[in-house]
């Protein structure tokens, strides 16, 4: 019988090994991957820290961002949205003891001071908590806008407090040690942190860039990764489960792939330097947390997408490809990978468009012009997001264009992303453009999803597309517009459908930064 008590233990152990492999972080990383078939809407617009200060800002109310956000969480489920990008959680300037603003600079959070500080000028800490609650149990996984390229001083140039850093936390070019007026100025080269990762990233191109406002984070520095891999799990024991990352061409892509192993996000998505399309790749490709499998790299923002359509909003024979495999990143299959499952498209987001500084004076472009929306509350809009709702790529919607602008658009957007989930479109969805569309100077296609085909005409009217006129039968309308029209085809060809409802998510239960314990083998 001794054998049989050998092998007993020699399986136990076994299993436990396999246990304690299964949720090492390496190993649990948990992003879709390819196909990835959510939506996401940007829950925030510049302004919004502004609601909830009626002292300071008295057009916006008196109801704390967090709360707004919080209440709409049930019409958010109605639109099927899967993912809300939140913004920036960190405390990033002075509130007084009645939480009204005392200091206006950097209040909408892109230039964090206290990290481990989660209360800020878009509500407190409890609100913050509240709002995810909402969201979780109406199935909406929640994204934290993470600003770990750069950090403020809680007082002058480089103070940080809560995670306390000293001067070796910063690059150790940045301008705190150059410019005259800084606290820090001529500090001697050794108490100072590294230089830029400045390592380009192979044929796929690009570098860092340092930043010129605030202090550069040195991420070499492995106490600076430890803090950050705390603060991503403090976030995910809030109630995030994954990451926006803010100008992620500011450090390497590997530094990113190691807070990625770590906190195991089930959503992460760069801002890489706008409209560098082959950059950006060479960004995806080493973000991978298993280094040369794409599957595992954070995806990133379409900034070419978008600037096709912003640029070409009549001339729809620039909508298609001369591979017909769509426009921007989504078309993109350089070194024969699919980089559309890595793409995330947009019309509009918080730089981008129409805003004002706290004054409520409209903000300038380079030209010195008033910055106006990239597509008008028109045609110009329906049609932007009759493409990106029903292409390959991860698709977002701008909240102002969901919540702000009407109920007519509101009620198209809806009906677009219905028939995308009823049709199973996803990251990883085929295009099939149909030249007799073109020849007609308009946008057709149809999209292979995963339950049917999706068929869609941007531009013109029915006489000049649809689906008959390609062959194809027994479909249904979904969805149509301001010159456009979209529709589905089933098998059995039912009547339209709805999609299913996210379910509900649990919960997680909070934890302090001090109670979070990091090993030394997540900090590479």
């Amino acid at each position: 019988m001794k054998w049989k008590k050998i092998l007993f233990q020699s399986v136990f152990y076994l299993l436990l090994i396999i246990l304690l492999i299964t949720w090492s972080p390496a190993v649990a990383y948990s992003q879709a991957g390819f196909g990835d078939n959510r939506v996401m809407l940007q829950g925030f617009y510049w302004e919004s820290y502004r609601h909830g200060h009626p002292q300071q800002f008295p057009n916006y109310g008196s109801t704390p961002w967090y709360e707004i956000v919080e209440r709409e969480a049930p019409e958010i489920r109605e639109g099927r949205f899967d993912l809300i990008w939140l913004p920036p959680p960190s405390y990033a300037g002075d509130v007084d003891e009645n939480y009204q603003i005392t200091d206006h600079s950097n209040m909408a959070g892109y230039a964090p001071k206290e990290y481990f500080n989660l209360n800020n000028a878009y509500g407190t800490h409890q609100q913050q908590r509240q709002m995810l609650e909402a969201l979780l149990n109406n199935g909406i996984e929640p994204v934290a806008d993470i600003i770990i390229n750069h950090r403020n001083g809680s007082q002058g140039w480089a103070n940080f407090k809560n995670p306390d850093w000293g001067t070796w936390s910063i690059t150790r070019d940045d301008e705190a040690f150059t410019d005259p007026r800084s606290e820090v100025y001529n500090t001697p080269i050794e108490q100072r942190g590294n230089p830029e990762e400045t390592t380009e990233y192979d044929h796929l191109g690009t570098t860092t860039y340092a930043y010129g406002s605030y202090r550069d984070i040195d991420h070499t520095n492995s106490t600076v990764r430890r803090d950050i891999i705390r603060y991503l799990l403090q976030l995910k024991s809030l109630g995030y489960r994954g990451w926006r990352y803010d100008m992620v061409h500011g450090y390497h892509a590997k530094r990113l792939a190691t807070y990625n192993r770590a906190s195991n996000p089930t959503f992460s998505v760069g801002e890489y330097d706008w409209g560098r399309q082959p950059q950006s790749r060479g960004w995806v490709w080493h973000s991978a947390t298993q280094p040369g499998n794409l599957k595992t790299g954070s995806s990133v923002f379409d900034f070419s997408t978008k600037s096709t359509l912003q640029g070409n909003k009549t001339n729809y024979r620039a909508w298609y490809s001369p591979a017909n495999k769509g426009i921007g990143l989504v078309g993109d299959t350089t070194d024969g990978h699919s980089w559309k499952n890595k793409a995330v498209t947009f019309l509009e987001n918080h730089d981008t468009g129409y805003r004002t500084n706290e004054f409520g004076e409209p903000e300038k472009d380079n030209n010195n012009n008033n910055k106006v929306d990239s597509f008008a509350n028109n045609w110009e809009v329906e049609q932007g997001y009759a493409y990106i709702l029903t292409h390959p790529g991860v698709p977002t919607v701008f909240w102002k264009h969901y919540f702000d602008w009407g109920p007519d658009l509101h009620n198209k957007i809806t009906a677009l992303i219905n028939a995308r989930k009823v049709a199973g479109v996803n990251a990883n969805s085929t295009i099939h453009t149909q030249n007799n569309a073109r020849d007609q100077g308009v946008y057709g296609a149809f999209i292979t999803g995963t339950n049917g085909d999706l068929y869609v005409r941007i531009g013109g009217s029915d006489q000049n597309w649809q689906p008959y006129y390609s062959g194809y039968q027994d479909y249904r309308e979904y969805a149509k517009g301001n010159g456009w029209k979209v529709w589905v085809k089933l098998p059995g060809n039912p009547p339209v459908k709805q999609a299913r409802y996210s379910q509900s998510l649990p919960i997680p239960q909070e934890q302090t930064p001090d109670n979070i314990q990091v090993p030394d083998s997540w900090l590479d």
